[in-house]
């Protein structure tokens, strides 16, 4: 381990420089944040995937049975016979026995 010519060897010895491609992929510039929305990707386990299938698979569904459903026509609604009530009978009741 106490070599004198090595120490020596090692001294003068130099390490060549990083190529300019490796710099660049560990000194990666900075993206800005909103750059994840168009180029990032979320991992989710497959059950995960395959619920979320489900459920939009059954809302669709369900989406479009309720669009091709015809609304039933009603009948239409007059007011011209309305009366009021001529006797209007009122009755509180505040608990459980009292009736007023």
């Amino acid at each position: 381990m106490d070599d004198p010519k090595l120490s020596e060897l090692l001294k003068e010895w130099q390490v060549p420089n990083a190529p300019a491609s490796l710099d660049a992929r560990v000194l990666n510039e900075r993206k800005p944040w909103w750059s994840f929305l168009f180029t990032g990707s979320i991992r989710l386990p497959v059950p995960v995937v395959i619920a979320l299938a489900a459920a939009l698979i059954v809302m669709a569904f369900a989406l479009a049975r309720r669009r091709s459903e015809q609304p039933v026509a009603a009948t239409p609604v007059s007011l011209a016979e309305f009366r009021p009530v001529k006797d209007l009978n009122v009755r509180i009741i505040r608990g459980q026995g009292d009736v007023q």
